[in-house]
């Protein structure tokens, strides 16, 4: 069974219970911009993880959008 991808509205849901400021919605910046520590990218890959199945590390200088894109390729890559 296919899993549902990785949505804008799923991302934004995920940033918010790490700790981004309500006001941010430029997910093309890196979690170190963002100001969000090393916990908060633990716990976003950990909700990750166990809503989507899809195990991954996320750096600082990462980007939500790309941690949003992995996600989704890992999913699209499983679903074939």
């Amino acid at each position: 069974m296919a899993r549902e991808m990785f949505t804008e509205d799923a991302l934004r849901t995920f940033l918010l219970a790490v700790g981004l400021a309500p006001a941010q919605e430029d997910y093309s910046l890196t979690f170190e911009q963002l100001q969000l520590d090393s916990l908060a990218r633990v716990e976003m890959a950990a909700r990750i993880e166990d809503q989507y199945g899809v195990a991954l590390e996320i750096d600082a200088d990462q980007s939500p959008r790309a941690v949003a894109d992995l996600v989704n390729a890992n999913l699209a890559g499983a679903a074939s």
